[in-house]
Order: C-alpha cells, then sequence, then structure tokens
C-alpha cells in the first residue's frame, strides 16, 4: 500500500537519514518515496556499477505479486511468511493475499528495526486479519 505522496515517512530519532540504507535504497528503485537524499546518492552509484538493479528490482515485486496471487487464489494456500520484507511499498503480501481471499493471514519477518517500524506503522487499523511482524535472525530464532 503506497502511503501519501507528500515525501519520505518521518524518520524516528534513531534513525540517521543522512547514512545510506539498503532498505530505503531498495525502496528507491522501485520508485517508492521511503528514501533520502543519502539512499538515493549511493543507489545510483550502486547503479552505474550495476545497471540493471532497479529493473530486477521491479522484476522480484511482480514476481512476489504473481506468486501470492497465483497461491492465494489457485492453490488455496492461507499462510503466508514473508521473510526478508523490506519496506512497504504498493501490492504487500497482505494486500495481494487478502484480495483474493481475505481469511488470509501472513506475519512479516525482518532483522532491521527501520523496516520492521514501517511495516507497524502500515499494518496499523488493518481492515482484515490483522498482519503481524516479527523480528528474527538465524542467530536469534525466538521471533520479537
Amino acid at each position: 500500500m503506497m502511503m501519501p505522496s507528500s515525501g519520505p515517512a518521518r524518520p524516528t530519532p534513531d534513525i540517521d537519514t543522512s547514512v545510506p540504507h539498503s532498505a530505503r535504497m531498495w525502496n528507491y528503485w522501485l520508485g517508492g518515496k521511503d528514501n533520502y537524499v543519502a539512499d538515493q546518492e549511493a543507489a545510483e552509484q550502486f547503479q552505474a556499477a550495476f545497471p540493471q538493479i532497479a529493473e530486477n528490482a521491479r522484476a522480484f515485486r511482480a514476481f512476489l505479486g504473481r506468486g501470492v496471487t497465483y497461491l492465494a487464489a489457485e492453490a488455496g494456500i492461507r499462510q503466508f511468511v514473508d521473510v526478508g520484507t523490506g519496506l512497504p511499498t504498493e501490492n504487500n503480501t497482505h494486500e495481494l493475499a487478502q484480495r483474493v481471499a481475505p481469511e488470509c493471514r501472513i506475519v512479516y519477518v525482518d532483522n532491521d528495526p527501520l523496516v520492521l517500524a514501517h511495516a507497524r506503522a502500515l499494518l496499523v487499523g488493518a481492515p482484515r486479519a490483522p498482519p503481524t511482524t516479527s523480528t528474527w535472525t538465524c542467530t536469534n530464532p525466538r521471533p520479537s
């Protein structure tokens, strides 16, 4: 789900927007608004070395859309775990799945506090079965 296009969401005090962040760079390549000058500059530098990165990011996102829609609509899957969630954009896993089958349940998992803060803000008041978020890493298998 896209947030209003009035600019990046207000950062929390512990997030340094002057330092590039991989999730915000990915958001930039997807055409999102939750990125800052440092992210944009670093993303452009990376793209100079790997020109197809923005196209790849959009292709990965399109694959997510096709996969989740197929699994919910055709395969009858009703529970999804989205590992390595990234910053929310449009057509997030819960939106795609619940558009087809409103009873779908989704858990978003990421080890990045920035990503989870954005996800939790997006999911407040989710109209259907509310997705949940969790912090998890391979070295800390107890979700928070």
